[in-house]
């Protein structure tokens, strides 16, 4: 299975999930390009990332694949389908983000650039835990244990390019892409976070048919954070019902 994380994540976001939901499965989690421990190089773009995964699956002998994408990663995900629906089998997407509009968009652009980052560690912490309930902190822990680095300045950064993350926010305003070919897919819908529209769900189903399963959950955006139970239950229910 390859698991693709969000715009501004990283691959290391899926290993509770990997290690906990489905030990059984051999996991492979990328870096998407500008983001983590991969190069910085641009092009930036949902079409140069299908490329470098597909570069991946190459590299690693693998023909065909279970996908798991949350947010940009489903997105991600989907593109692959589009493009080579020889290399996947399934497709699990965790609250997948598509067609946003440009203006929202363009404020999550702007913000990026104005950011100075984190005079200290428990500023970072602080900023990255806000919101979430309780339970939620290890995993912010965990995520800054990977993601958090020192620069030159003396500030902490969340370890991702940022004309990467600029390029993706506007990579988010493509609409759906054409499918050639129906693969199962789950789509997990964060209804706290409003990204998933009925308009959306209709676009996927229209294109997907019976392949489309849904499951909504009473969670914000970060459902693996949130709701890992629920997710995780979803995505073991989605495997066993396609024939895992």
């Amino acid at each position: 299975m390859l698991a693709i994380h969000g715009i501004t994540g990283h691959g290391r976001r899926f290993r509770r999930l990997a290690e906990d939901a489905w030990p059984q499965r051999r996991t492979f989690a990328v870096d998407l390009r500008g983001h983590g421990r991969s190069l910085s190089d641009g092009p930036w773009s949902a079409a140069q990332h299908v490329t470098d995964v597909l570069d991946t699956l190459d590299s690693l002998g693998l023909d065909t694949v279970d996908l798991v994408g949350h947010s940009y990663g489903g997105m991600i995900g989907f593109h692959l389908l589009a493009r080579s629906p020889e290399r996947v089998r399934r497709l699990a997407m965790l609250d997948p983000a598509f067609a946003r509009d440009a203006d929202s968009m363009n404020t999550m652009a702007a913000m990026e650039i104005a950011k100075t980052g984190f005079a200290t560690y428990e500023e970072a912490l602080a900023a990255e835990w806000a919101g979430y309930p309780e339970y939620v902190l290890p995993a912010a822990i965990e995520n800054l244990a990977e993601h958090l680095v020192l620069g030159d300045d003396g500030r902490y950064r969340a370890r991702y390019h940022r004309p990467a993350v600029v390029a993706g926010w506007g990579e988010l305003c493509a609409p759906v892409p054409t499918l050639t070919v129906a693969r199962p897919t789950l789509t997990i819908v964060a209804d706290k976070a409003g990204l998933v529209t009925p308009a959306i769900v209709d676009s996927l189903s229209a294109q997907l048919g019976q392949h489309l399963a849904v499951v909504h959950l009473d969670s914000g955006h970060t459902l693996d954070w949130e709701r890992f139970d629920e997710t995780a239950a979803a995505i073991d229910h989605f495997w066993a019902s396609t024939g895992c």
